[in-house]
């Protein structure tokens, strides 16, 4: 078992969901989501799931497409941060959210493994906050 395996057993993240009525996505698109990441949650030993309200503001949220997005907190056993949260979405469709599931069962959370178009939302942050 390699290191990147051992993480991936013991890896913890939290993952946090916008339900604001405000968010723009469909209610299709808000239960398919809502749903995965749910089932993700119970099966592993240290996710935690939160619902909150919006996670860009009203105006930036107006400006992006329509759909979910959902942050990301990898955090070891004990709920500490390990490495910087990351902003997936918007989750357009069902092959956004299996990509989303398939990277949470991974334990490994480098965003590097995920869908380019994922991240346009994270890379944006990130870049913004560099400026």
């Amino acid at each position: 078992m390699s290191v990147s395996d051992v993480d991936a057993v013991t890896a913890g993240f939290t993952v946090v969901a916008c339900t604001a009525d405000g968010c723009r996505a469909t209610p299709a698109e808000t239960s398919r989501t809502g749903e995965m990441l749910r089932e993700v949650v119970r099966a592993s030993r240290h996710g935690v799931l939160v619902s909150t309200g919006c996670l860009l503001g009203a105006t930036t949220c107006r400006l992006r497409p329509s759909a979910p997005l959902v942050l990301v907190q990898p955090c070891d056993a004990d709920r500490r941060p390990t490495r910087p949260a990351v902003r997936i979405g918007p989750l357009r469709t069902a092959a956004d959210v299996a990509a989303l599931e398939r990277w949470l069962r991974s334990g490994r959370y480098d965003p590097a493994l995920l869908p380019a178009h994922l991240l346009d939302v994270h890379r944006r942050t990130v870049r913004a906050a560099t400026n």
